[in-house]
């Protein structure tokens, strides 16, 4: 069973980096256009990355993450809730703000969420 939920939370990296991506790429057209706010994309971006790091939640307590080495135990989680942090934080932010200019604010955070998941990332286990 835990062996089954570490490949769906392996494949669903690839769900969480297109998310990601397609919320990065929707922001910066959105703020160059000055468009009005919406936030039901990045909303979903967001809930993608939470289903992700609830599942990593998961197999870390219940599949002995914390006695898998230093990049298993420390690194990759610690990363990847920094990650999804930084994605709430610029999604509230622009929400609450609900200007053109929030398509920046979130676009940024995003990038640095993708920058923090993609450093953080086992890519031995593709």
């Amino acid at each position: 069973m835990l062996q089954t939920l570490v490949t769906i939370h392996s494949w669903t990296r690839w769900l969480v980096l297109a998310a990601l991506l397609g919320a990065i790429v929707l922001g910066s057209l959105r703020f160059r256009d000055e468009a009005d706010w919406s936030p039901h994309f990045h909303q979903v971006a967001v809930m993608v990355i939470d289903v992700q790091v609830a599942i990593g939640a998961v197999i870390w307590l219940f599949y002995d993450g914390a006695k898998r080495g230093f990049f298993y135990a420390v690194l990759h989680p610690v990363a990847m809730l920094l990650a999804l942090g930084v994605a709430h934080a610029g999604f509230g932010i622009a929400k609450r703000r609900n200007e053109p200019k929030s398509w920046l604010i979130a676009t940024i955070s995003y990038f640095v969420a993708l920058l923090l998941i993609i450093a953080a990332i086992p890519w031995d286990r593709l």
